[in-house]
């Protein structure tokens, strides 16, 4: 079995550590094993690269036939990440990302 660990996770940032950093911004507590971690880091690439893709649109005006697919692609990368940390989420930061109305 893998052994699971206290991570803290700032989703804006893309940061995930072992110590707390309150001032980082929103900051949510997570235990996780290595695989989880190793997830989480290959969702917020994921993130970074849909985030690129659907700002290179902005740089093209009137040519939005591409758009709204990275656009919904973007929000589903986020849409996992929310559901990961929730999933791995210590008590508090479950009930931090319930009063948040992530998945309302």
């Amino acid at each position: 079995m893998h052994e699971t660990k206290l991570y803290y996770v700032t989703v804006d940032n893309a940061d995930i550590r072992e110590n707390s950093l309150p001032d980082s911004g929103i900051e949510f507590e997570i235990a996780a094993t290595d695989n989880d971690i190793k997830q989480l880091e290959d969702l917020f690439m994921k993130r970074k690269r849909f985030g690129d893709y659907a700002t290179a649109y902005l740089n093209k005006p009137f040519n939005e036939w591409g758009a709204d697919r990275e656009r919904e692609a973007y929000a589903e990368v986020i849409d996992k990440i929310y559901k990961k940390v929730y999933q791995l989420g210590t008590p508090k930061t479950k009930q931090k990302i319930d009063e948040m109305g992530i998945f309302d």
